[in-house]
């Protein structure tokens, strides 16, 4: 019984990890840009969306917007124009949150794998 239980909370704590740590997920990410915009324009959208994605806190825990980062081209630096690397960031006591897919998704943009 007792190494049932152990089980359970060994469980339990894995899934709890897991779940903060997509929570808290806050690396910036590889996108491809909408088809029927310029990348000056989706870089426009995208900077003027993330401050206000997230409605400012009535109470004292909600999230803050704290950064936003548009870097045109992947990681390696011969990417196609069609790239960015993007992030939009918020923050809350112990968390912080990247709503970037989000902003990029609502644009009409997605994710894209650096082999592109």
């Amino acid at each position: 019984m007792r190494s049932s239980i152990t089980f359970l909370i060994t469980i339990f704590s894995t899934l709890t990890i897991i779940k903060s740590q997509e929570d808290n997920y806050s690396n910036p990410i590889l996108v491809a840009k909408p088809n029927n915009v310029t990348m000056d324009q989706f870089e426009v959208d995208f900077e003027r969306l993330c401050p206000i994605w997230i409605s400012p806190p009535t109470a004292s825990d909600g999230w803050y917007y704290d950064s936003t980062i548009f870097i045109r081209g992947g990681t390696e630096g011969n990417s196609p124009e069609y790239l960015a690397i993007v992030n939009c960031l918020y923050k809350t006591r112990g968390g912080e949150k990247n709503v970037a897919f989000e902003i990029v998704d609502s644009l009409g943009g997605s994710i894209a794998n650096e082999g592109i």
